[in-house]
């Protein structure tokens, strides 16, 4: 990816409530060739956006944070779907 350990804590630092959301890149204009090993996932997505923490879809402003084990997104994903699932069902 090529950041330094300085620029992914400013990153990471960034406060989602006083964000100039004009600033962030929408994830819904974000490509990643899905096929690639995730070192290589990752850094196409570092060079397609300003910060790799703090994006947005839309009007919504997000903020992710990163694991080295546990849960998949799509084993969280799962787990929130079935979530909503119960709540409306």
């Amino acid at each position: 990816m090529g950041l330094t350990k300085e620029e992914l804590d400013r990153m990471a630092a960034v406060d989602v409530r006083t964000v100039d959301i004009s600033t962030l890149t929408d994830l819904r204009d974000i490509e990643i060739d899905t096929s690639l090993p995730v070192e290589k996932k990752l850094a196409a997505f570092a060079e397609q956006t300003s910060n790799v923490y703090v994006n947005r879809i839309g009007d919504y402003v997000v903020k992710v944070r990163f694991q080295e084990s546990g849960a998949s997104i799509d084993d969280k994903m799962s787990e929130y779907l079935s979530r909503l699932s119960k709540i409306y069902i």
